[in-house]
């Protein structure tokens, strides 16, 4: 199992995880962070838009980047 953690970044700032989630494979917890994305997509206000869910492992390792994005636009 691997340590994900999911910082929020954007706007000038970041919001870390240092807590993180152990998974079994990358690709869980991409799924996990295209969840928390699209959950802040869907705050009314749009506070989140423009933001991004970015996952990194224990050594700093970026994995990948999700944008936080309108829920229309989540579907396309």
């Amino acid at each position: 199992m691997t340590t994900y953690f999911f910082d929020r970044v954007g706007k000038g700032r970041s919001e870390y995880d240092y807590k993180g989630r152990a998974f079994q494979s990358l690709d869980k917890a991409r799924q996990l962070a295209e969840l928390i994305a699209l959950d802040l997509g869907i705050e009314a206000d749009g506070t989140w838009f423009g933001w991004s869910v970015d996952v990194f492992d224990a050594r700093g390792t970026k994995f990948f980047s999700i944008p936080v994005v309108a829920p229309e636009l989540a579907a396309a």
